[in-house]
């Protein structure tokens, strides 16, 4: 089994579909904003950069329930679902400031998605869905660090994976964006993946398995 080791933070699809061209339709996704957030994890200018700088080609999936007329979560496996489009090479990166719903405004990254509209019609609601944004844990480095006067897991790098189409039924955490579901907060996780790092690396012991290591981190992180 190959392990896709991911974190997951929230974004957001907004603006009325556009006509791209006779299969393909065009919105706005509304991703982060810099600095700290309420999961936990500050984002700076450095690491805003660095990891935009990986969005193209970024597939768009999900995992529609017919039945039931909306969109899962994550699922029990990363290739569960379909890929719904794609952000385009050229994805028209801009900074806008958005009236969160705590009467705050934050200024967001925010990029194009084009979606297989013509291909798959339960693409067509996807403008009107919340994304959880896939971040490819082994490409993430990291640490706690006191911004502030408060405790943050600052990011130095890290790469996106995928945006997953989410349900009307999940629970955002970003004001903004509909990120992280609350229930499971980043430093729980971190704290629990560090323990069993630190397992691993205690004494050198080379007869631990690594794919069982790598398993139990990516169960932590589907919590």
């Amino acid at each position: 089994m190959v392990n896709t080791q991911i974190y997951e933070f929230p974004i957001s699809v907004y603006g009325k579909l556009e006509r791209y061209n006779d299969t393909i339709s065009k919105c706005r996704c509304r991703i982060f904003y810099k600095y700290g957030n309420r999961n936990g994890t500050y984002i700076t200018d450095e690491f805003a950069d660095q990891f935009l700088s990986s969005m193209a080609y970024t597939p768009i999936k999900g995992i529609f329930l017919a039945e039931e007329g909306d969109y899962s979560d994550h699922g029990a496996s990363r290739d569960d679902g379909k890929v719904y489009g794609i952000v385009p090479e050229n994805y028209n990166l801009k900074w806008e400031s958005h009236l969160d719903e705590d009467g705050i405004s934050r200024v967001y990254a925010c990029v194009d998605v084009l979606l297989f509209t013509a291909l798959y019609r339960e693409a067509e609601s996807i403008s009107t869905k919340a994304l959880s944004m896939e971040i490819y844990a082994q490409s993430i480095r990291g640490e706690w660090k006191f911004v502030d006067g408060r405790r943050w897991y600052v990011f130095d790098e890290g790469k996106c994976l995928a945006l997953q189409v989410l349900g009307n039924a999940v629970e955002p955490c970003f004001e903004g964006a509909a990120f992280y579901t609350l229930k499971n907060s980043i430093e729980s996780i971190l704290k629990e993946i560090d323990g069993i790092s630190k397992e691993v690396n205690k004494g050198g012991n080379d007869s631990v398995d690594q794919n069982s290591v790598a398993d139990e981190k990516e169960s932590l992180l589907l919590a």
